[in-house]
């Protein structure tokens, strides 16, 4: 990387990312750990913790916020750009100036050993590792890059500038949008749980012949499984991000902008609204309807429909404020029980 701060702030000028700018023009060659920073390095400072640090280390260029910035004033030779969101600010540089590089792998850009069919339609600038498989009538768009020993089923179709990462499996007619990180061990489109029963308990398989449909922007997190659909499709809107170790069961419908963290589960048929936020271990039972805006935190277990958005926690599920609650009265559960058999011994 070799940029002066000025060109940053005029490649990201659309975004409205920076609101204020002082200081020299200075020449930036990399955005490290804060605690390690130096000249030539940019820092995103969103704490007041790091100042008296960044202050001592003095690198070339910092991302703050109006509510730090009259902490670096007297910084002459750092260039100092305020932003509404530093956050935001740091995964939007760090992307475009200094993540890793897949396609500097050394390798061809198509590996010799990648098994491709010939009725696959590869369009400019796909990267395919070692020992990829990419399967009859599979479609993949400009820029895309499928890692080792990935497994493209028949008839996918995936988007411009989507990874699939080394290890994973899209099966038989999935279908992944533009811009798409698919993480190692991810699986989609397998089978979802589907038995039917005799008399006697014995289980026989019912055949899942849907697909699953991942819109854009779409991260799905390593071995995560998202699950075909029985008959049309499991869909997963734009902008959703899934943790690592998540499952999603057959014919979920999941609605934009949606963080699922490692190790939720959502069972068959449910559907979920727009910018879901579901903490770990969350689970979420079949055939229910759940509303936009709603986050789940402390393990909380769903049952039944969440028609308003909220705060929910526990199982069975509650409004946060009424679940902290009901965990005060619990942690007294002793003392309640000593008193009410006083108060029977009384009588």
């Amino acid at each position: 990387m070799q940029k002066h701060v000025s060109e940053i702030v005029k490649e990201f000028s659309e975004w409205g990312l920076f609101i204020n700018q002082a200081g020299p023009d200075n020449v930036i060659r990399g955005m490290p750990d804060i605690k390690e920073c130096g000249e030539g390095d940019l820092v995103f400072v969103e704490s007041e913790i790091y100042v008296t640090n960044v202050q001592n280390k003095k690198p070339s260029a910092i991302v703050t916020n109006e509510k730090l910035v009259d902490y670096f004033k007297d910084m002459a030779n750092t260039s100092i750009l305020v932003s509404k969101n530093a956050k935001l600010a740091q995964a939007l540089l760090r992307q475009a100036y200094v993540d890793r590089d897949l396609r500097d792998n050394g390798w061809p850009q198509i590996h010799d050993s990648a098994v491709i069919h010939e009725t696959a339609k590869i369009q400019k600038n796909v990267s395919i590792g070692p020992n990829a498989v990419i399967s009859k009538n599979v479609s993949i768009g400009e820029n895309s890059t499928v890692m080792a020993n990935a497994v493209v089923e028949e008839g996918v179709q995936i988007g411009s500038g989507t990874t699939i990462h080394a290890n994973t499996t899209i099966a038989y007619e999935c279908v992944i949008g533009d811009r798409c990180i698919i993480k190692s061990g991810a699986v989609i489109g397998m089978e979802g749980f589907g038995f039917a029963q005799d008399e006697k308990q014995k289980s026989y398989r019912v055949p899942q012949l849907g697909n699953v449909v991942i819109g854009n922007d779409v991260v799905i997190g390593a071995n995560t499984t998202i699950d075909r659909a029985t008959f049309k499709n499991t869909h997963i809107a734009n902008g959703c991000k899934f943790d690592n170790q998540v499952h999603i069961a057959h014919n979920v419908q999941m609605g934009e902008d949606c963080l699922i963290t490692a190790q939720c589960a959502v069972a068959g048929s449910t559907k979920i609204g727009k910018r879901m936020r579901c903490s770990g271990q969350a689970g979420i039972l079949d055939h229910l309807n759940i509303a936009d805006d709603v986050i789940l935190v402390q393990r909380a277990g769903v049952s039944q429909d969440v028609s308003e958005p909220g705060i929910y926690a526990g199982h069975p599920l509650l409004p946060l404020q009424k679940w902290f609650k009901n965990m005060a009265i619990l942690k007294q559960l002793e003392e309640l029980k000593k008193t009410i058999t006083r108060l029977e011994k009384s009588k």
